[in-house]
């Protein structure tokens, strides 16, 4: 059974960018362009992990994941920012902008150490 992902980005680029990489490694990947939207999936719905961007409408991915820590205190959540001190608020960190290579090694070693 494929790894589901829920993709969390406002840039429809990288939205298509990381869901592709996700999605060639044989991966399921769900996709929301917002904060609010992407609490409301993970809520209803089971994922493996969710990949979030800070910078979101209606809700940051900071809010997003401490939120996703009541609602599902087991989902693993990685955080994108081109902001570096966002990194230090989240275990599981993607500095902005990153690479095919980058985004495989982050899920790689968040999905081994779960």
């Amino acid at each position: 059974m494929p790894t589901r992902f829920l993709v969390a980005d406002d840039d429809e680029d990288i939205r298509f960018f990381i869901s592709y990489v996700l999605e060639r490694a044989g991966h399921e990947v769900a996709v929301t362009g917002d904060g609010a939207e992407a609490l409301a999936r993970a809520a209803g719905e089971e994922f493996d992990l969710v990949v979030l961007d800070h910078h979101m409408p209606r809700m940051t991915g900071l809010e997003v994941a401490a939120q996703l820590r009541v609602l599902r205190p087991a989902a693993r959540v990685l955080l994108m920012s081109g902001d570096l001190d966002v990194g230090e608020q989240c275990p599981y960190f993607l500095p902005k902008p990153f690479d095919r290579k980058e985004l495989t090694a982050a899920v790689t070693r968040l999905l081994e150490d779960a």
